[in-house]
């Protein structure tokens, strides 16, 4: 695992994370006042039992090898990373800005990213399935990394029972399903995360931007239709050691203790219904 570890020194993580933090406290308070956060679940640690969570557009889902230790981890990254983005491109229209500021946290965060690829692409259909298009992508990033690293093949499972448990989950799949419809079309991204033999922690981030001239107004993943579609595709395959994050452990969870639920939404079981 050595060519898919950071090439950022600790020292240099930190200063960067201290800078970021420096700079986003005043204005996530003020952000904080201004904006209710409607619909969340006042349950901040990881358990077993409710195993995936949605932190705004996204899907968080943890594989059965994380500890509740590294799930709270990565959870964290992902949080910092999301909140870093929606500060440095708040209207989230420009969705490679969006995408390229989320990518660059992690880098400061001091995640090793393997592929960090985007596509974009036009087509007409009269129903637009996310699941495939989630699933597709996230295959294409097992693929393509697989050989190094034979153990990602279990983010594909991951990806799908996360699916699974949302569509289920009847109060989550609307809460979601109202954070990601915009005029526009929607937005969401689905990050499976598993932990190695070796503890280190790999996810795969997929994010979506779907511009729709219509649609039926259905729910994403179940019934929704469009007449043609915008894609923005973007991908990553994302590693982290988490013993680097013991070294800014109290900054980060002091930061995020005070601001993360303007992102955190609902907890809710990853695992299919027997």
């Amino acid at each position: 695992m050595n060519t898919l570890e950071s090439e950022l020194d600790i020292a240099h993580s930190i200063e960067l994370i201290r800078g970021r933090l420096n700079r986003r406290k005043p204005l996530a308070s003020t952000s904080r006042r201004m904006r209710r956060s409607v619909g969340v679940q006042h349950d901040d640690n990881p358990t077993r039992a409710l195993d995936a969570l949605m932190l705004g557009d996204a899907l968080l889902g943890y594989g059965h090898n994380m500890s509740l230790n590294n799930m709270a981890i990565m959870e964290n990254l992902m949080t910092m990373a999301i909140m870093e983005a929606n500060y440095e491109v708040p209207t989230g229209k420009n969705t490679l800005a969006w995408y390229d500021a989320f990518i660059q946290c992690l880098r400061d965060l001091g995640c090793f990213i393997a592929d960090d690829g985007y596509t974009r692409y036009s087509e007409r259909s009269t129903r637009v399935d996310m699941d495939y298009v989630i699933s597709d992508i996230v295959k294409g990033i097992i693929d393509g990394v697989k050989a190094s690293v034979p153990a990602v093949s279990v983010l594909g499972a991951v990806v799908d029972t996360t699916l699974e448990g949302l569509k289920k989950d009847d109060k989550t799949l609307a809460l979601y399903n109202g954070q990601v419809k915009t005029a526009e079309g929607a937005r969401l991204s689905v990050i499976p995360c598993e932990q190695l033999a070796n503890g280190v922690l790999i996810a795969s981030s997929t994010s979506i931007r779907q511009h729709g001239t219509s649609s039926n107004g259905g729910v994403l993943f179940v019934n929704w239709q469009a007449s043609a579609r915008d894609i923005f595709r973007g991908k990553s395959f994302v590693t982290f050691n988490p013993a680097r994050y013991e070294e800014f452990r109290g900054e980060i969870e002091e930061y995020l203790g005070e601001h993360r639920r303007q992102v955190l939404r609902q907890r809710f079981s990853r695992r299919r219904l027997a």
